[in-house]
């Protein structure tokens, strides 16, 4: 039995639940599953989490596109990176040791010139295996994709609109994994911010197609390593007019 430490977590498991049963009795079909990524050590066993890196390395494997970046192990190595990419720039501290890189102050974004890409480095004193240079992309929509393993249901999916927006409009969607990509839209379409995808006040429209193919990936990736991931977090997933990009993640393994 099942066991929940807040009436929260238990509703939400039940809300999860219903869109599950609901979503698959849709049109009475069950959309085809794509055939598990080889890789027997794709994902370890045992440790506590895969930082940023890694997990988009993972990501990558499934087909998520992801922002591009350079690995810098000095400033002087970060400012040319930024000069090869082009700037604006974000600058990240490359530390095996922290899964939450923003609380940590280990983020800087919108760097414009060396001078300022070289003032982070010198803030980011938690760097210890270096930095992550990466281009600053905008135009688009973040969103938040993750899931989260329950003890009696398996993988969660949680799709919601990201950024700073996740712990201010908590506009969240639930189902469980694995979803196919006409599912993924219709968690998609259950948001209150979705016109912001739609393209609103004549801003463009996201690919829905891509973001739905990413958000369905993920929550393959969850089910496929059931057994070995705990949570994914991936935030933002950027939904551009051009495609959905991966710029941050977050894998939290089970214990062993």
């Amino acid at each position: 039995m099942a066991r929940f430490g807040s009436m929260r977590g238990c509703f939400g498991a039940i809300l999860a639940w219903q869109d599950w049963h609901e979503l698959r009795g849709c049109a009475g079909r069950v959309e085809p599953r794509r055939s598990r990524v080889d890789g027997a050590n794709l994902i370890p066993r045992g440790g506590s989490f895969l930082g940023e890196r890694e997990a988009k390395a993972v990501l990558a494997k499934y087909g998520i596109a992801c922002v591009p970046e350079r690995r810098a192990k000095n400033a002087e190595e970060a400012v040319r990176a930024a000069g090869e990419i082009g700037y604006p720039v974000v600058l990240k501290a490359d530390s095996p040791e922290i899964a939450h890189k923003t609380e940590m102050g280990a983020v800087r974004l919108d760097l414009h010139d060396a001078a300022a890409v070289r003032a982070a480095c010198a803030a980011m004193t938690i760097a210890t295996q270096g930095f992550l240079v990466q281009p600053m992309m905008k135009n688009g929509i973040e969103l938040v994709v993750g899931t989260k393993r329950d003890p009696q249901f398996g993988p969660v999916l949680l799709v919601g609109l990201g950024g700073v927006l996740v712990e201010v409009m908590r506009d969240t969607a639930f189902s469980l994994a694995p979803v196919g990509k006409d599912e993924a839209r219709r968690m998609l379409g259950r948001l209150r911010g979705f016109r912001l995808l739609e393209g609103y006040r004549g801003a463009p429209a996201a690919d829905l197609d891509a973001v739905s193919d990413a958000i369905a990936r993920i929550s393959e990736l969850a089910a496929d390593f059931a057994d070995r991931i705990e949570e994914i977090d991936v935030n933002p997933l950027l939904a551009r007019p051009d495609g959905a990009v991966a710029l941050d993640a977050l894998i939290v393994l089970r214990k062993e």
